[in-house]
């Protein structure tokens, strides 16, 4: 069962990031002939993020029931299921998390024209809500509610940087296009204006998370728990490199020479949703694991 429970925490955090950070980017980032020609594309991206996001918050709740009874019958029991969404901390989160991702779910794909902004605000109730579960949600009282913020934070701000790099390829593909090219740079330089800043509310957010969770630095690596958080933590160094060297190095000099600059912004941009997905796969994983 916890093997399954790792599987389908992976697809939730990937497929809320991509719903949240796809959604931010054509509603706050592209401009308006930008937002048109990305819609059908990134549209279907949001549509498939929201049904693999709902899909996933049912099947975390079955994972969920089964660990708590032991065996795979459990998982579809209902009064294991109705014990963990009433008589536990988790349940109590996650009624309201996956009457959302139903929701999102719903005006996602039934939509002729998806309101990016609503999903974009649903889908960072949804992400955040993330930060409210776990090892985040260890303590009560004035310090639980600020650790539980932090997480969400930590969340919001990594579903911005990775799920708005899927929408910033397609806009790298926008600069042949003489229509769209000034488009393209106008929405490259919010994201890397704002981007910038997620990186830092990343480190930032996940130093407090490792030090109010665990106490210390993870040097311990006959431990599960510090050796995969150990791992992320040289992962999303990496990334954040690669993110600095973007904004700093590549996208100033993008306007003069866009034929060398552009295939670099794309393999790094490339890269760093490799690393993320390296970071989720982590995070699903040591998040099932005693924080010692």
């Amino acid at each position: 069962m916890n093997e399954a429970l790792i599987l389908v925490r992976f697809a939730h955090f990937v497929s809320t990031m991509a719903l949240f950070g796809a959604s931010v980017f054509l509603a706050a980032l592209a401009p308006a002939r930008l937002r048109e020609a990305l819609t059908p594309s990134v549209g279907r991206l949001i549509s498939t993020a929201a049904l693999i996001a709902a899909a996933s918050a049912i099947l975390w709740l079955l994972a969920e029931g089964g660990e708590m009874g032991g065996n795979w019958t459990d998982a579809i029991d209902p009064q294991v299921l109705s014990s963990v969404l009433n008589e536990t901390g988790f349940g109590r989160i996650w009624r309201g998390h996956l009457a959302l991702a139903l929701a999102i779910c719903v005006i996602a794909l039934w939509r002729p024209r998806q309101p990016q902004a609503l999903i974009a605000l649903l889908g960072a109730i949804l992400l955040g809500s993330l930060g409210f579960i776990d090892h985040a949600a260890m303590r009560e009282g004035a310090v639980g509610l600020a650790e539980r913020i932090n997480q969400a934070l930590h969340l919001l701000a990594g579903g911005f940087w990775l799920g708005s790099l899927p929408p910033l390829l397609l806009c790298l593909g926008r600069y042949h296009d003489e229509g769209l090219a000034p488009d393209a740079a106008a929405a490259l330089s919010r994201f890397s204006g704002i981007g910038h800043l997620a990186v830092g509310l990343v480190i930032a957010t996940g130093l407090v998370n490792v030090f109010v969770i665990l106490g210390r630095w993870p040097s311990d690596f006959s431990s599960p728990y510090q050796t995969c958080l150990a791992i992320k933590i040289a992962l999303v160094a990496v990334m954040a490199v690669l993110a600095l060297y973007n904004r700093y190095l590549l996208t100033p000099a993008l306007e003069s020479a866009p034929e060398r600059i552009l295939p670099r912004l794309r393999r790094n941009a490339i890269a760093e949703l490799w690393l993320g997905g390296g970071v989720l796969a982590l995070v699903s994983a040591f998040a099932t694991f005693a924080p010692e």
